[in-house]
């Protein structure tokens, strides 16, 4: 127990970092960014978009990455 009384169970954990997913493509000359979102929802349903309008021609992934609350 610190010296004011209170535990640290009491403190409230407060997340330092958000998450943000990137919609990767492969044009043939290497990987790039196309589109980022902070909504999982949002980023799967444009993933699945790139996915089906693709028809093969390039390669599509989504990454996550956290990045830091400023």
């Amino acid at each position: 127990m610190s010296g004011n009384g209170k535990r640290w169970s009491d403190i409230p954990y407060i997340r330092k970092t958000r998450d943000r997913w990137d919609i990767m493509t492969d044009w043939g000359y290497g990987w790039e960014c196309e589109y980022s979102a902070y909504s999982y929802d949002e980023a799967r349903s444009i993933f699945k978009d790139y996915r089906e309008n693709s028809c093969g021609r390039f390669s599509v992934r989504m990454e996550k990455h956290r990045e830091r609350i400023v």
